[in-house]
């Protein structure tokens, strides 16, 4: 008997754990700022999948609206965000699920989920759009427009990340652009000024990680970023300057500016192909030469880091003009042979007469 009440005593414990466990839940902020950005997180066991008619906002009682929203999952969890409205009226509201399915406690549910949150009657220093992004690529652009009624200054960059400034007159909109850490991460970009911080956020579903957003542990043991913004200078390139290498069509209303011009390197995360590296280091290691443009390779030409090298020598390219200088010498060489050879054959079929003249 006593061999059995070991194995009931597991069951009942589990069954008493998944009985107080909630299987759906919405983690949000308490407050937000009018202009603030909203991100909630949905994480919950579905058993169907949450669309946008599930999701209803209500301020106290009454029907609202925070439109425009989006709605993303990821990784098996939603994200509701939107950027609330100048023009919201101040006070307790509150996002509610309706009409879902879900397992709560191992029991299937259709109880509707309520999350509270309060507007402030207070508004941010900045716009920034949009509230969460889920770029294509290691760089992206975010818009900012200025409420504050006088020029202001904001640092802004990835949260852990050395910040960066961009300066924005009274009601003007620039956009800056912003470097993800990669790594299939949700991330939130932090903007500061005159002590406050309001976030925008970030997936990004790529594998790769910047290598100027790698971590480290360095000699003490601490967990490092090797971000190294400490020279930089600001750069006005835009997005479209920098990786086309030409001038984005010009927006009266909306100035490009991008701090920061390192090169855009990434590594592989955790599954770094050595062999492709090595083939890329090929003509450091071999000492292979790059030829100039003055020069052409007598050998075999090597794909490496800094473009092809030469698995030969370097030698001076024939140019056009060398060349015809080249045939005019032959030409004239030809012409004066040709004229040895006809006096020659010319004297000797004449001799010199007693009067002095040639003749035959």
């Amino acid at each position: 008997m006593k061999k059995f009440v070991f194995p009931v005593l597991i069951l009942f414990m589990v069954f008493l754990s998944l009985s107080f466990v909630s299987s759906l839940q919405i983690e949000m902020n308490s407050n937000y700022s009018l202009g603030e950005n909203v991100v909630a997180k949905v994480s919950g066991t579905f058993y169907t999948p949450l669309i946008k008619s599930n999701i209803y906002f209500y301020r106290g009682w009454s029907d609202t609206s925070f439109d425009p929203y989006n709605l993303n999952k990821i990784d098996g969890n939603y994200y509701i965000s939107f950027s609330v409205p100048f023009e919201k009226i101040p006070g307790e509201y509150s996002i509610q699920l309706k009409g879902i399915k879900y397992y709560s406690g191992g029991v299937l549910s259709e109880e509707n989920v309520t999350q509270n949150f309060s507007i402030l009657d207070k508004k941010v220093f900045v716009e920034i759009s949009p509230s969460f992004s889920m770029p294509d690529d290691y760089t992206y652009n975010l818009t900012l427009t200025n409420i504050e009624t006088k020029k202001i200054n904001i640092e802004y960059g990835l949260e852990g990340t050395a910040q960066k400034s961009v300066s924005l007159n009274d009601g003007e909109k620039k956009d800056v652009t912003v470097k993800v850490f990669g790594g299939s991460t949700l991330e939130k970009v932090l903007f500061t000024y005159n002590g406050e911080t309001y976030p925008a956020f970030v997936y990004s579903s790529l594998d790769q990680i910047p290598i100027e957003n790698q971590t480290y542990i360095d000699e003490t043991g601490n967990k490092t970023n090797n971000t190294t913004y400490g020279n930089e200078t600001n750069d006005t390139r835009s997005w479209w300057d920098i990786f086309w290498g030409i001038e984005e069509p010009k927006n009266n209303s909306i100035n490009n500016e991008t701090n920061g011009t390192q090169k855009n390197i990434t590594i592989l995360n955790e599954s770094d192909n050595s062999e492709d590296k090595n083939q890329l280091d090929v003509c450091q290691e071999n000492s292979f030469p790059i030829c100039s443009g003055t020069t052409e390779c007598d050998g075999t030409l090597v794909d490496g880091q800094a473009g092809q090298c030469c698995d030969g020598t370097c030698i001076e390219k024939e140019t056009p003009s060398s060349t015809w200088k080249t045939f005019g010498w032959i030409l004239i060489g030809i012409v004066a042979i040709f004229l040895i050879w006809f006096f020659k054959v010319k004297f000797s079929r004449t001799r010199m007469s007693p009067g002095g003249l040639f003749r035959k």
